[in-house]
């Protein structure tokens, strides 16, 4: 069986880390987000995996190498260097890497879950469907689903059952589908594989829905990364290895941290407190106050800062005293070049605030 990890976005939402890291390559609790899920992949018996690649190619190619060190046959890169073909046009254009080895895995490389395979793919097989969507209970700010009594999916976006009482559910990004749903995707153009196919399978009852109970978070907005990343510290740690390979977790003075290696926590006067991911390497000075947030390798948190639900880019330099909450920082690039959407420069960082942040 083979699988296709659609990984080929700008990563807008994740600005201004994306500016310098593909967003499959953020770390999460310390690791890159892509390894994991292609290591999942390959525990549970897939050998072989096509990941489109648009936004920073290179490092997202030398990040996830020939995937044999995450337990992988063969990986393979379809690049899509003119333009981001979405997720149909980005199938069709990997298709021939893709058919002959019966169901296709497709999913994206923005989320963590423990998804069971083998389930999904008999559910699948039952079913007699083209596609089978994995869906969870529907959060707030996603696209709800509509399934009918036999599981299948029969409207997307649709209010009418809600007066009713009826379940609805958010599309996860995960996805079963058959060879001949590669050929019903339009070639050469970019293209959304819900809008162009899904649709027309669903009002016909041929769109198969695995409900998943378990563990799915997707990390593709600030404030949803830093949740996402809370709840894997907070989780029982033999479910948290079951998602991936993290830095551990332990108790420093009243909090609960996410250590790498090296990570240096031994300056005077260090209050940290409820949940941190604190990345290898990191040097955080005296005085400084760390309160759930997220410091990625290899950065300085300079004396006297105090950081309250942030998120800090790998290789941050945090100047002294410098003060800020619900925000993503990053460093900033050398010269004038204007920060990205969304971000401003503070001193020598780009700072993107969230829920009504601050920082200075």
């Amino acid at each position: 069986m083979k699988a296709m990890l659609l990984a080929a976005g700008h990563g807008e939402r994740m600005l201004p880390l994306t500016r310098t890291i593909p967003k499959p390559l953020i770390p999460v609790l310390g690791r890159p987000l892509a390894p994991q899920i292609l290591g999942r992949l390959a525990s549970e018996g897939i050998e072989e995996v096509v990941v489109n690649v648009h936004h920073l190619p290179d490092e997202l190619r030398h990040g996830l190498g020939d995937g044999r060190l995450l337990g992988l046959s063969a990986l393979h890169f379809s690049v899509e260097s003119e333009r981001l073909l979405g997720t149909g046009g980005g199938l069709a254009a990997a298709a021939p890497m893709l058919r002959g080895s019966g169901t296709v895995l497709v999913r994206n490389a923005d989320f963590l879950a423990d998804v069971p395979l083998a389930q999904v793919l008999a559910s699948h097989l039952r079913s007699g469907c083209l596609a089978t969507l994995v869906v969870v209970p529907h959060r707030a700010g996603y696209t709800p689903i509509t399934l009918d009594a036999e599981r299948r999916v029969v409207a997307f976006g649709s209010k009418k059952d809600k007066a009713v009482g009826a379940e609805r559910y958010l599309f996860t990004g995960y996805h079963l589908v058959e060879d001949e749903v590669l050929g019903m995707l339009p070639e050469g153009r970019p293209s959304d594989i819900v809008r162009e196919v899904y649709f027309g399978l669903a009002a016909e009852r041929k769109l198969n829905a695995y409900v998943h109970d378990g563990f799915w978070w997707e990390f593709g907005e600030p404030h949803e990364y830093l949740e996402g990343s809370i709840r894997l510290i907070e989780m029982d740690p033999e479910v948290r290895a079951q998602l991936g390979n993290f830095d551990p977790v332990r108790m420093v003075d009243a909090a609960n941290v996410a250590v790498g290696p090296g990570a240096d926590l031994h300056a005077d006067h260090i209050a940290l407190r409820g949940t941190l991911a604190i990345g290898l390497g990191v040097m955080v000075g005296e005085r400084v106050a760390l309160e759930n947030s997220v410091v990625m390798p290899e950065s300085w948190i300079g004396p006297g800062s105090s950081l309250i639900r942030c998120i800090v880019g790998p290789g941050t330099e945090i100047p002294a005293g410098f003060e800020a909450s619900h925000a993503v920082i990053a460093a900033a690039p050398d010269g004038d070049e204007p920060p990205p959407p969304g971000a401003e420069r503070v001193a020598s960082l780009l700072v993107r605030r969230f829920e009504g942040a601050s920082a200075g």
